[in-house]
């Protein structure tokens, strides 16, 4: 059987591991197809400035499930880590947390994936793929060189592009996508503003400040603030469990209750002493107020950050399995207070930023309204009739979550006019759940074309950080083994 990984990313790298973790892999050619800078690594922690941390701790972050600390002692074998906090910085906390950049994280990923390359028969081709085509029952895979024919695909193509909220794609000094930020060059006697208070925007405001950059803004519609990183916990969950879900859907007509969901929550809240009451008055639109709580508290908010952490795992197999009406009802109760502790910012970096605005060189304003572009300068409106003028814009939105929201690359496209993929109403593209097998309005279930990552985010609810795109490649090679046993 001949099996093609659309992506060498996080995703790709995982299902790789998978696939070679079974016998029936030495009988497999399988290959392996990214661009050279993004191989083994992905665009998420390719080549860039040191001073963009990961956001979650080193000491608790692996490629590998049953080792949580991997990263770390690959550190230690590898690198000196006197020599990478001379370099990056010291980035420890007084809990034991500590952040290293996202590019050295990148090098700890190639190292794995070079690792799983050698296990078997995994041919690497560094070239992008320009279409996919169905063609019997197999798919040709295209390249700008060459072309090759597979049994079974797994595309692992990572991130849509970035939005453009604001129509501003192809203006001057627009940056529509800042990543890598080291190849910015900024002008300190010129005004910059970011657009989206998230991690992303996050990551511009450290790189422009240490870049020389004069008062940044920060303008987003909430003016919001992700909250920021507390003692992380390891809990063993009773009622949050995907044995309860199952009860729950087999009682429900295969439905999942939003009411139930809420109540497991608050019952495992409850059982593992999470006092989550205490958090629902603080308004993280006063940035300043909202991390300097967070970093007082940072016993308590690490609890419930590592609760809500460890029930996202169990998100993709709840998301599908509800109402409509009920996912609505979460998306406007529920998710603005999940959303904010379930991808903190590093304590390093809320520090930094909570100095900078106290000194005034970092503002964020709420109520972006429309960005203009006039006489060489941006014109940032806001709701209260207020505006800003500066000379650049950065796009901080992060990538789209719909099809609808950017332009699909040549592959995509194609598939999309094929009709061996469709949009899904809540992101992405249609998937079956917990499997990942690819639904074709053209030639229905896929059975030998699977998706993975952000692309199936409509169906696998929050699958976005190594952790869960680990437990995700899981679940769909193990899958992907059962059909053909």
């Amino acid at each position: 059987m001949k099996l093609a990984i659309i992506g060498g990313g996080v995703a790709g790298t995982h299902v790789l591991k998978y696939l070679m973790n079974d016998k029936l892999s030495r009988k497999m050619d399988i290959t392996v197809f990214d661009d050279q800078k993004y191989m083994g690594k992905g665009r998420a922690f390719q080549y860039e400035d040191v001073e963009l941390l990961l956001n979650y701790p080193a000491n608790q972050l692996s490629m590998k499930r049953s080792s949580p600390d991997d990263f770390l002692k690959w550190v230690e074998k590898n690198r000196s880590l006197e020599e990478i906090q001379n370099r990056e910085g010291d980035n420890t906390n007084a809990e034991g947390n500590i952040y290293f950049s996202r590019q050295l994280f990148g090098h700890y990923m190639k190292d794995q994936f070079e690792g799983h390359v050698r296990k078997g028969k995994v041919t690497v081709v560094t070239n992008h793929i320009r279409a996919v085509k169905k063609e019997g029952d197999g798919y040709t895979l295209h390249t700008q060189e060459d072309s090759y024919k597979f049994d079974y695909v797994f595309m692992t193509s990572g991130q849509l592009y970035p939005k453009d909220p604001y129509q501003l794609e192809g203006t001057e000094n627009y940056i529509a996508w800042p990543y890598p930020l080291y190849t910015l060059d900024v002008e300190p006697d010129k005004d910059y503003a970011i657009i989206g208070a998230g991690l992303s925007g996050l990551d511009c405001i450290r790189y422009l400040h240490q870049e020389g950059a004069r008062q940044v803004i920060v303008a987003s519609h909430s003016g919001e603030v992700q909250s920021v990183r507390g003692k992380m916990v390891t809990y063993k969950f009773k009622y949050f469990t995907g044995a309860a879900f199952r009860k729950v859907r087999k009682k429900n007509n295969d439905f999942i209750p939003l009411e139930k969901i809420v109540e497991l929550f608050k019952q495992e809240c409850e059982h593992q002493g999470i006092d989550i009451s205490r958090f629902y008055g603080v308004s993280r639109r006063n940035p300043l107020n909202a991390m300097q709580f967070d970093l007082k508290n940072h016993t308590a908010i690490g609890a419930l950050q590592s609760a809500i952490y460890q029930m996202m795992w169990e998100a993709p197999l709840i998301w599908p399995y509800m109402t409509l009406e009920d996912k609505e009802r979460y998306q406007q109760e529920y998710a603005p207070f999940i959303d904010h502790y379930s991808n903190p910012m590093p304590e390093p970096s809320a520090e930094e930023l909570t100095d900078q605005l106290e000194n005034n060189e970092v503002v964020i304003k709420a109520g972006l309204k429309a960005v203009e572009y006039k006489y060489r300068k941006f014109r940032l409106h806001y709701e209260d009739g207020t505006e800003d003028r500066v000379h650049y814009v950065i796009n901080a939105t992060g990538p789209a979550r719909h099809l609808s929201q950017t332009e699909p690359d040549a592959m995509i496209e194609g598939l999309l006019n094929d009709g061996l993929i469709a949009p899904h109403h809540d992101g992405g593209i249609q998937v079956l759940p917990e499997d990942s097998r690819i639904i074709s309005p053209k030639y229905g279930v896929l059975d030998n074309f699977v998706a993975l990552g952000q692309m199936t985010g409509g169906v696998n609810f929050k699958n976005n950080g190594v952790h869960e795109l680990l437990l995700e490649a899981r679940r769909v090679v193990k899958a992907f083994y059962s059909r053909i046993k």
